[in-house]
């Protein structure tokens, strides 16, 4: 990932507390909202760049009150066959290419939270994007092919594959490295390995997986 601000979108899921939302959103390049993502930035003085979705779950009168944004309001049906929070991704990607952190994504309902794990974060890859889903005392990445982890010494670092097996797996800058060994999805091997550099690799030839960044 990129050392330099990330833009942010801000998903319609549980709110992290403002004090450690409000300073990611006020350095971000870019802010877009799904929906009634939208209340977390007003929460934090931060006006979006953008906000997507069918806004079913904000009043008439908040969107009506919004000032004119950078690239507007975009509606969609609530009969959509896609989520807010997946097409304010595909959304952002019209703008921008580039680390993305995706605030909001992670509490509230399990299948949400599950679909945005699995999917959402490969969509964005998929789009272009760097995706990271974020809060307070977790950091998840998609895995596919190659990631480097910056500035995360001392933290645990868990690696689950999504496929049946993750191929060749090649672990540097971690306590317990790997050389171009397999990690089964049956399998708790990759679980609660310490990143140990302030700039980890973690390579794979093949499959997909999700890498969990939590204090150590």
């Amino acid at each position: 990932m990129s050392e330099n601000p990330a833009a942010v979108v801000v998903a319609g899921g549980q709110s992290p507390p403002l004090e450690w939302a409000r300073p990611r959103l006020q350095r971000a390049p870019l802010v877009f909202c799904a929906d009634s993502g939208l209340r977390l930035c007003l929460a934090c003085q931060v006006l979006p760049h953008m906000l997507v979705g069918d806004l079913d779950s904000l009043t008439p009168q908040e969107v009506a009150d919004l000032p004119d944004l950078r690239y507007g309001v975009e509606r969609h049906s609530v009969h959509k066959d896609e989520s807010d929070l997946h097409l304010t991704l595909k959304a952002l990607a019209r703008h921008y290419s580039g680390p993305v952190d995706i605030l909001a994504c992670l509490g509230g309902r399990l299948d949400h939270k599950l679909f945005n794990l699995c999917a959402i974060l490969f969509l964005a890859l998929d789009l272009g994007l760097q995706p990271r889903a974020c809060q307070p005392d977790t950091l998840v990445f998609p895995l596919r092919d190659r990631l480097s982890l910056t500035g995360l010494s001392g933290q645990h670092c868990s690696i689950l594959p999504l496929s049946d097996r993750l191929e060749r797996v090649t672990l540097s800058g971690l306590r317990y490295p790997l050389q171009a060994e397999s990690l089964h999805r049956r399998s708790t091997r990759g679980l609660s390995n310490v990143i140990e550099s302030d700039l980890a690799h973690i390579q794979i030839d093949g499959g997909e997986g999700l890498v969990i960044v939590t204090p150590g």
